[in-house]
């Protein structure tokens, strides 16, 4: 009885990081994947805006997750909710990274904060496994992306000095290094 408890355990575990493998798309030739995952419901009103440096990505709200694809090399991302996290990479060609992206609760108010993914994390690899398992990546359209951008001006002037001051002190900074690669 043990035997076969364990045996459907491991088929069931099994049928789970294959469903999640599944979900996880390359990048296309000579380009580089991000994942920014938002694990949690905590604050799941709160809207997430991403950026590439000075160009809106995406944003969502709630648990959910948004793919990008870019070109590798050194970049910076940046999140925005009532506060800005900072994201500095070094992305190869053709691999694929992943973050978390979840809200915090302060004091005063609720922000965002990236997480690296550690992937010998069970518990960690579990709530992503389950995400990636149960919802789609937010997509947006290129006129999307650009009516965003738009509104986002004044957003991105002042994040971008946000940005250029944490990189300056470089405290608590996330650094995602090439070898921090998603192995499937």
């Amino acid at each position: 009885m043990k035997t076969i408890l364990f045996v459907s355990a491991l088929m069931l575990i099994s049928a789970t990081s294959i469903n999640a493998q599944e979900t996880i798309i390359p990048p296309s030739e000579g380009k580089a994947v991000i994942y920014f995952l938002r694990t949690t419901s905590l604050g799941a009103l709160m809207n997430f805006r991403f950026f590439d440096e000075g160009n809106f990505i995406g944003k969502f709200n709630d648990r959910n997750y948004l793919r990008y694809q870019c070109d590798p090399g050194e970049r910076v991302f940046w999140v925005k909710a009532e506060n800005i996290d900072v994201l500095k990479t070094n992305l190869e060609v053709d691999k694929i990274y992943l973050v978390e992206a979840n809200a915090v609760m302060g004091a005063m108010s609720a922000g965002v904060k990236f997480k690296l993914v550690n992937f010998d994390n069970e518990k960690q690899m579990k709530r992503i496994n389950k995400l990636l398992e149960t919802k789609k990546a937010v997509e947006f359209t290129q006129e999307e992306l650009e009516t965003e951008q738009e509104k986002s001006k004044l957003v991105i002037q002042h994040g971008m000095k946000t940005v250029s001051k944490k990189l300056k002190k470089g405290k608590r900074l996330k650094i995602i290094t090439p070898d921090m690669a998603y192995k499937q």
